[in-house]
């Protein structure tokens, strides 16, 4: 499973060191190599803040492992919202363009924490997602073109989930962050037992700023549970969480 966190606050901050050298940490392989033999996250990463000057989002992408990369000038990045993702596949997948976050080009981008193995065999609407949809090996890029067209047909984001956690087969999981500029959606949607790991999500939050992460990176961290929406307003935190039910 992939590892992925990200912070929101209400005011620019620049992240701590020690909070992001327990997340490179946790990516390593000899943190899962008693798990699985590919334990480490090392088929490259991506981040994604707003910027200070602008307020849009920007995202950049490394092939290189997390932790051999120069992951620590994310701590010199002022903003009100970062958010990092290494990616775990097998070795023959590493690819470029399937390094998270997975952008194409509308509403929200997406990371992905876990294994989607099968897609219902459907024709979406927008022909440009249909073709995407079509087109793609990677279960990430399916999953965003899913809830992008359901949502363009007029549903919630809660009643796309639903819907299509009806019709897809879960591997590890779907846990997600669905993003933009102003909004960052927190999906929970995980086998609770793979490989003897439990996954999920843990949050963090006071008054200021939220943490939410697949380690807990703070003491304060507590586990969200499964089947989970939680939708974050990042411009003045305000949270609303409920449950998905299909």
């Amino acid at each position: 499973m992939c590892r992925m966190f990200f912070q929101c606050s209400l005011e620019p901050f620049q992240i701590d060191f020690k909070i992001l050298k327990k997340f490179v940490t946790s990516c390593h392989w000899h943190y899962l190599r008693k798990y699985n033999l590919f334990g480490h996250h090392g088929l490259g990463w991506g981040f994604a803040y707003i910027s200070e000057d602008d307020n849009k989002l920007v995202i950049k992408r490394d092939i290189t492992q997390i932790y051999h990369a120069d992951w620590k000038n994310l701590t010199k990045i002022k903003t009100r919202f970062l958010l990092v993702h290494a990616r775990k596949t097998l070795p023959w997948k590493k690819n470029f363009r399937d390094i998270h976050p997975i952008d194409i080009g509308e509403k929200y981008v997406v990371t992905h924490n876990g294994i989607i193995k099968g897609f219902p065999d459907k024709k979406l609407k927008n022909p440009k997602l249909e073709r995407i949809y079509s087109n793609t090996n990677l279960d990430t890029r399916k999953y965003l073109c899913a809830i992008i067209d359901g949502l363009q047909e007029g549903r919630s984001l809660k009643n796309t989930l639903e819907s299509l956690f009806k019709e897809i087969e879960i591997g590890a999981g779907a846990n997600a962050f669905l993003f933009n500029a102003h909004t960052c959606n927190v999906i929970t949607n995980h086998k609770t037992n793979f490989n003897g790991r439990h996954h999920t999500l843990f949050l963090s939050k006071n008054q200021k700023k939220i943490l939410v992460s697949t380690t807990p990176l703070n003491d304060n961290a507590k586990e969200i549970p499964n089947y989970s929406l939680i939708q974050i307003n990042l411009n003045n935190l305000n949270l609303n969480a409920m449950k998905l039910e299909f």
